[in-house]
């Protein structure tokens, strides 16, 4: 396994109000990462895990602060890069190590459990 630290893929706009309302519109449409969606603005730097094949695995999306404010996959989102075809030779950053990736793993599944929505409601 590898670990990469990347500010790749950030500077999204939070989401305007013609975007909420094309998505309540659209809501039928299954969506791969539910719970990124209003959050993925926040995120300044990424910490991605890859295989031995250089595939991404798992990732966590970091604030300015360095503080997870997405990770995955997990049983609602499949993962921002998971949902690319990006190898780690492709991706342009610093090398971490194993600890740290799993240090930040542990806060980012606080977080996570913190913010994740049920699927549905309970009445």
């Amino acid at each position: 396994m590898k670990y990469l630290r990347t500010t790749m893929a950030t500077g999204f706009s939070k989401r305007g109000a013609l975007d909420t309302a094309l998505r309540a519109l659209l809501f039928f449409i299954p969506r791969a990462n539910p719970d990124y969606d209003h959050r993925l603005h926040q995120v300044t730097a990424w910490l991605v895990e890859s295989d031995d094949d250089g595939l991404p695995g798992r990732e966590i999306g970091l604030d300015g602060a360095g503080c997870p404010v997405v990770c995955g996959p997990n049983e609602r989102n499949y993962g921002f890069w998971l949902d690319t075809s990006m190898q780690f030779a492709d991706v342009p950053g610093d090398e971490i190590r194993h600890h740290e990736f799993e240090r930040v793993w542990a806060e980012a599944q606080r977080v996570n459990a913190l913010h994740s929505r049920p699927s549905r409601r309970r009445r």
